[in-house]
């Protein structure tokens, strides 16, 4: 049968003797962490030597640090250094800026995508039927004229579009889907049928 026990101690000798200004004082302190040592994995002996350490008056960052010392320095494999940081989540210093490099690339290709994704429903979304342009008149939609007259489409995002494609939002009542159902034309709003007659949904 195999027994193991771990044994971390640490003793003070203050030698100082209690007296009537230091009532308190003990000159002779021992501290034990004791543990049974047959099936403790690595994680099991550093937790247990952190509570030895914390009973010895250090704090918890002290503790971080100074594990994170033995972990990552000079004297270490750099391929285990990197392997326990893969398996952490963490990067070290000498692969930042590589990575760092990596992930702006990513995020620019991602970007191209967006926006090759974005122009093509432009696109889509701008097209017009020549009818439907026609019955537009003068009143391009995002256009200052049209607002006056009760346009809701996008003003930025038709700027730079040419007149017969453009952003056209479904509640317009002059170039949305609301202005077909009431039966309003573009250019009986712009004779005078500035309002949506109410109650008509």
């Amino acid at each position: 049968m195999y027994n193991a026990t771990v044994r971390f101690s640490y003793t003070t000798d203050s030698q100082d003797s209690p007296s009537k200004y230091f009532p308190e004082s003990v000159d002779r302190k021992t501290i034990t962490i004791e543990a049974p040592a047959e099936d403790l994995n690595i994680h099991q002996y550093y937790e247990l030597f952190k509570s030895f350490l914390a009973a010895s008056g250090f704090c918890e960052y002290s503790i971080l640090d100074g594990a994170c010392r033995i972990c990552f320095n000079d004297s270490n494999s750099e391929a285990h250094m990197k392997k326990v940081a893969d398996e952490y989540e963490l990067i070290l210093e000498e692969d930042y800026h590589k990575k760092l490099i990596e992930y702006d690339a990513d995020q620019d290709e991602e970007l191209k995508k967006l926006e090759a994704e974005i122009r093509e429903l432009k696109e889509k979304l701008g097209e017009v039927l020549p009818e439907q342009y026609k019955d537009w008149g003068n009143l391009v939609p995002g256009s200052e004229e049209a607002y006056e007259h009760g346009c809701k489409c996008p003003v930025l995002d038709n700027y730079d579009m040419p007149d017969d494609k453009k952003w056209v939002n479904g509640d317009c009542p002059l170039h949305g889907v609301l202005g077909k159902v009431i039966g309003v034309t573009p250019n009986e709003l712009a004779q005078g049928h500035s309002k949506v007659p109410e109650n008509t949904l």
